[in-house]
This record gives structure tokens, sequence and C-alpha cells, in this order.
């Protein structure tokens, strides 16, 4: 099959579903220079998705895929089917970006790896937050060594109910067969953290727990992890926060030998040093309710920017396949330690020759 991606033509975006996110990804892709919203497939809201972009509206993933106008594929639909659609894009010579989390566990995101890697196509996973003001600002601060050696970190994430359904209209997410509560928003936890570290999880133990009847279930968690080099993290997630709330949904404390970093992915990021805190960096408010929000949309396009560059450039995107395995690999882990009680010891890439 032969993609048509002939000089001073845009590359065709094939979105596969129509949710919450799908809409938000046809919106980069219509927005960005050098891309478009080439087809639609997947999910209820597909053939009003494909009509608001001017896109071909296909009636199943196959047939995107076979779509010779389809340069790059955007898998935004749940984790529970990204394995299976991931090495089917692959083989059909598709480049790919995957919605977080990557899949349910990481021998998924093994062979969706594997799968790209074999067909020489891009793969990269949806990290928004490190293209956000306050995420990136930290991250320059941290290379910059302005605190130090980072030793411990603690994120939280303290959500007054589980606002996402009632906005996005993804009635999957209620469902932990499809993704559990704790992996949507670890994701983006974890991601950071590994980012902003430099290291990878070693141990983790985990505690899981509900306290309203709501869903979805174990919407609330306590997690601790153990990171390559001797730091420390605890993530705190929780859906069950009473009004009037503890503040955004991604709050971060980043602690060095010689200072800290306070950030709200949402709002201000401060650093201390000496006998004080100075405001380094401030979010541009929007609306994360808006999937057509400029602002919100900015990180998104500057993702899908990368990795049309990295296809361009014959390299590795920012945000690759290994990273989001990795990630997933924190996510399950603390989803096993939950069940069993127990502390549960994770694998990396640079010790496990299986991933």
């Amino acid at each position: 099959m032969t993609i048509r991606q002939g000089i001073g033509d845009d590359i065709g975006v094939g979105i596969v579903g129509s949710g919450f996110m799908g809409r938000t990804w046809a919106a980069v892709a219509d927005g960005l220079p050098g891309a478009r919203v080439a087809a639609v497939a997947g999910g209820r809201r597909a053939p009003g998705l494909a009509a608001e972009f001017g896109a071909r509206l296909h009636a199943g993933v196959p047939e995107l895929l076979a779509d010779p106008d389809v340069a790059v594929v955007v898998l935004a639909s749940p984790p529970a089917v990204h394995r299976e659609q991931a090495v089917a894009a692959a083989r059909a010579g598709r480049h790919l970006l995957v919605e977080k989390p990557m899949a349910q566990t990481p021998d998924e995101c093994a062979a969706m790896v594997a799968a790209c890697s074999a067909a020489g196509v891009r793969l990269a996973v949806v990290s928004q937050q490190r293209y956000r003001t306050i995420p990136a600002a930290a991250k320059r601060l941290i290379d910059e060594g302005a605190i130090g050696r980072v030793t411990m970190v603690r994120a939280i994430g303290p959500e007054v109910g589980f606002w996402d359904t009632a906005v996005t209209r993804d009635e999957w997410k209620l469902d932990p067969r499809q993704q559990t509560a704790f992996a949507s928003w670890g994701a983006h936890a974890c991601d950071l953290l590994r980012w902003f570290t430099g290291a990878e999880a070693e141990v983790v133990f985990a505690l899981f727990g509900a306290y309203a009847p709501d869903p979805p279930p174990l919407r609330s968690a306590m997690v601790t992890y153990g990171l390559t080099g001797g730091a420390m993290a605890q993530l705190w997630m929780s859906y069950d926060v009473p009004r009037p709330g503890l503040g955004s949904g991604l709050q971060f404390h980043v602690t060095g030998t010689e200072g800290m970093l306070e950030l709200d992915a949402y709002g201000a990021l401060r650093l201390g040093r000496g006998e004080g805190w100075t405001e380094a960096a401030r979010q541009p408010a929007f609306d994360a309710a808006d999937p057509r929000d400029p602002v919100r949309l900015g990180a998104y396009s500057a993702q899908l920017a990368d990795l049309l560059d990295a296809v361009a450039a014959g390299r590795d995107p920012h945000v690759t396949g290994r990273d989001g395995l990795l990630t997933t690999a924190m996510l399950h882990g603390a989803e096993r330690s939950a069940q069993l009680g127990a502390s549960v010891r994770l694998r990396n890439d640079s010790v496990s020759a299986s991933w």
C-alpha cells in the first residue's frame, strides 16, 4: 500500500475513536500546519466528527488503515483495544500516536513497540503535560540543577467527584475492564515522575479504595514507588474529596538536595531555595472541558508536530513507545500491589530482555 505524501502535501491523519479525545485530536490536526484530518472511524459519534472536519467516515479500523490518504493514525480509543489496533496500524505502515494509557499491561505495550519497530514506523504516546508551561518549566529548572539531585517527589490528584464522564460523555471510563481510575490519572503522574527524576520505578506498594457509591470503583489510591538511584515518590489520587476540594487534579512537590519545586500543572510553579519561594512560571488559563480551547490545544499540537517532524527527520519522537511501556509498568504494578496487598518489584528494559 502506497501512502500519498508528496512534497507540499499535508499529512493525512486518521482518527480512531470519536469521543472527547477523538474530537480533540481532530481539532489539533485540523489546525496544525502540514496536517489535516483525512479519516475517522470508531464510536457512536464518528459520523458527526467526520462531518464536522470534512473527513471520510470509515466503517471500522481496517477500512481506515486501508485508506491510502492516511499516513498517521491517532488512537483515541479505549486502552483495552490499543494493542490490537496499534499492531494492525503498524503492519499497514502507518505511524502512530497512541492516547494514554498506552495499553493495559507492559506486555501489550511491548507487542506494540515490537510491531512498530518491525514495520519501521514511528510510535509516540500521548503525554501532553510535558508540553504544558508548568511541567516544562519545572523540567528545565531540574535539568539546570536549580534544586540539586532529586530525592523525594509527591504528586496529588484530589478531585471532587469523577467529573470526566459528565464532561466527555465517554461512559467506557466507568468500566475498570477498559481503564481503571488510577490508570486514567496515574498515566500523567507517572510519566511526569519519570521525566522529572530521570529514574525508573523498581518497587511499588499501593492501596486502592472507594469512599462513595458512585462509579468508577476504587476511585482513591495511595501509592509509593522506590526509584532507581534511591529517590522515593508518593502518589495520592482521589475522586472522593469533598467540597471545596484541594485545588487542581495534578500537583507536584519535588524535593532536591539544594531546593524544592511546588507546581500545579494548571496554575503556578514555585521554586524554593534558601529562605524563600519565588514564582518561576504560570500556566495561562484554559477550559479543560472545551475540546477546541486554543490554549488547551497548544500542548497537543506540539506533540503531534513533534511526531510529524520525527517522521520527516527519521528520528524517535520525544515521548516514545518505551516511555509508554515503562509508565504502564508503573500503573500495572500498582494495580497488582493493591490486589495482592503486598509490594511488587517492577521490571524495566534495562534489566529484563523480555521487554
